[in-house]
């Protein structure tokens, strides 16, 4: 939670403070919302924080320098030496770094090692971390070979727990390990992040060391973190608490849009960058656990612009292994299927191993042959009492499945199923988009899961001109890199993203005059009169187009105090899905974080508090100004939508 800027007698004032994004306040006494003028017309102005606002009376609009803030928080990383993208991915993560003399030469982990390992944790016994990546898997397998894996923790997938739709994202939020051990989320991700920057700044350190040269680890830095754009606020914010908890200073940090950041990738490295302007192309960033799709048009300078507000799901390419382990749930029931997960760990690891190998090569014409784990057939017929295959015969999976000795074979028909939802999801929004925002002439596959041949075949099919569509569908050599390595032209060049849609509308929550149609339960008494509360007041709409590079202010809006023994202001910034929420409870409706403001002492009902957002960068950034003690406050709250 941010702190007010203190009362001194000076001019303009300029404060910067940190939003929240996990506490609210409901305290009316001594800190409330704000309200506006219009709300009690003929009464001593107040506003309510919960903000009220009205039309000035009397009072000067000062001009504020809107670009106080980007230049207060970028000085520090224009200055850095170095740029470094970690993406942070469901199923494997990786990291690129470029030195500003040379932006040109991008360079990934080396010494031999694969440029992208699992994300994977593993904690001993006394929940200490003592493997990360690989090394996480393989250590774990030999704990499962000697049965002492039980008292260890092995956390994979994790990332997806931050995906939440219509509802808030939990600060303390659980995760489980592959046991379904829980342990809190934050301590995870920040363990992660932590192991990839000492690796980055290891093989910095040694890089420069070669050249003569030394690196300062907290001024030289400037790090990227790579998110989905379809996140809410608050999972990007759990990001950059996560890294800022691994030790990545927070004013040497920069989140950016997965999409965005393989955008620029393609861009540079297959030749968009010739497109001419007005050009549109749709970028899918289809990973382990995410989708994420964003359309960007080319301008006549050469950035880009996004005309459509990011879009997708949860289907990336682990909905394919939920859909396969449902099927074996079905065929051996959920009891049997756990407790040969629990105690035949070697066995459950390789069996779902040999499935992603598989998964990762089907193209969608021949059948997909697993070697079947002993020890969940011998579980299942000791405990049915029947053999697997007259069992299998008697579902719905009988002529799709037959296990033959050691392997079981899926025909084609049933594999094609466990494609499906993910493939259909993907394939529906992106004919929405291209009816949406037509023309659109290329459709670029980046992100781990596009390298699916019976994805790439099915997309080619569906909207390749080659086969009577629209568009050409492009897949880059290693599309797994392309978000790690966009990341850091990014970071080289943040204005090459011109213009973002704004993904939620915005606004701050304040009471208004309570009138005839207003929910009962709203309904609050302040001195002799009564207001509404929870009134969502807007300042920006959901699909509105915000131009970056000029920091635009969207809305400026004042508002006031709510009473007169008021020593703190509260403004609290909700998020909505929808154009015209009425309520900050309504569906959908998120809570994104606060600022709590000292004002007037003296108790003055007139303080003006001048509200402005501004967008520059992937923060959402708030100006206030107590325009009465020309105090001006800045804050930031993670933006990225």
């Amino acid at each position: 939670m941010g702190t007010g800027a203190s009362k001194q007698s000076v001019a303009s004032k300029q404060t910067n403070v940190k939003v929240s994004g996990y506490s609210r306040t409901d305290n009316y006494q001594h800190t409330a919302r704000v309200r506006k003028h219009a709300d009690f017309a003929g009464e001593c102005a107040t506003s309510v924080p919960r903000a009220s606002n009205h039309p000035s009376k009397g009072h000067s609009r000062q001009t504020v320098n809107a670009d106080v803030t980007v230049r207060t928080l970028s000085r520090k990383k224009d200055g850095a030496l170095v740029c470094v993208s970690i993406d942070f991915g469901t199923t494997y993560s990786g990291y690129a770094y470029a030195f500003r003399h040379s932006p040109n030469e991008i360079i990934g982990r080396g010494r031999g090692q694969p440029v992208k390992f699992p994300t994977s944790v593993l904690l001993n016994p006394q929940k200490k971390m003592v493997a990360f990546g690989e090394d996480a898997k393989t250590l774990y397998h030999g704990l499962v070979k000697t049965q002492e894996y039980k008292s260890w923790y092995l956390f994979e997938l994790f990332k997806m727990a931050l995906f939440v739709q219509n509802k808030p994202l939990e600060k303390n939020i659980m995760i489980e390990d592959i046991l379904g051990n829980k342990m809190k989320a934050v301590e995870i991700f920040s363990l992660a992040i932590e192991y990839i920057k000492t690796e980055v700044i290891n093989t910095l350190t040694d890089e420069t060391r070669m050249n003569k040269a030394t690196i300062n680890v907290m001024t030289d830095i400037h790090w990227v973190l790579t998110v989905p754009a379809i996140w809410n606020d608050l999972s990007k914010k759990f990001m950059r608490d996560a890294a800022t908890r691994a030790g990545i200073p927070d004013e040497m940090l920069t989140l950016a849009l997965e999409p965005e950041a393989a955008s620029l990738f393609c861009k540079e490295q297959l030749g968009v960058g010739t497109l001419p302007s007005g050009h549109r192309y749709m970028v899918l960033d289809l990973g382990g656990g995410t989708a994420d799709i964003t359309v960007h048009q080319v301008n006549d300078d050469g950035t880009l612009s996004e005309i459509h507000q990011p879009t997708g799901g949860d289907f990336g390419g682990t909905n394919v292994d939920n859909k396969f382990v449902g099927i074996l749930v079905q065929i051996f029931g959920a009891d049997i299927f756990q407790k040969f997960k629990k105690d035949c760990m070697d066995e459950y690891l390789d069996f779902m191993q040999n499935f992603e190998i598989k998964k990762r090569n089907f193209d969608g014409s021949t059948k997909l042959i697993l070697r079947f784990p002993i020890k969940l057939r011998e579980m299942y017929e000791q405990d049915v009492g029947a053999s697997v295959e007259s069992s299998v015969n008697q579902t719905l999976f009988g002529n799709k499945l037959e296990f033959i000795l050691d392997k079981l074979v899926i025909n084609v028909e049933l594999a094609k199923t466990l494609f499906d939802e993910a493939v259909g999801n993907i394939v529906r929004t992106v004919e929405e988009l291209m009816v949406a925002v037509k023309p659109i002439y290329h459709i670029l596959l980046v992100g781990g899961f596009s390298e699916s041949p019976y994805l790439q075949s099915v997309m080619r099919k569906t909207f390749d001109v080659a086969f009577g569509g629209e568009a050409k569908v492009i897949i880059p050599n290693e599309p797994s890199l392309a978000v790690v390595h966009g990341a850091v032209l990014y970071c080289l060049k943040p204005f090459a993203i011109a213009a973002r849609v704004c993904k939620y509308t915005y606004g701050i929550a304040r009471l208004m005059r309570f009138e005839e149609g207003h929910p009962d339960n709203k309904k609050v008494r302040i001195g002799d009169k009564y207001y509404c509360d929870d009134i969502f007041n807007k300042h920006i709409e959901i699909g509105t187009q915000i131009n970056i590079a000029n920091a635009e202010i969207v809305k400026a809006q004042t508002y006031y105090p709510s009473r007169s023994d008021m020593k703190q202001a509260v403004l609290e910034v909700y998020a909505s899905p929808h154009k015209d929420p009425k309520y900050i409870d309504e569906n959908g409706c998120q809570f994104v974080g606060l600022i709590k403001l000292d004002i007037d002492p003296k108790g003055d009902m007139y303080s003006e508090l001048l509200v402005k957002l501004m967008f520059g960068g992937t923060e959402l950034r708030i100006q206030v100004t107590d325009v009465k003690q020309n105090i001006v406050t800045n804050a930031c709250v993670d933006f990225l939508g």
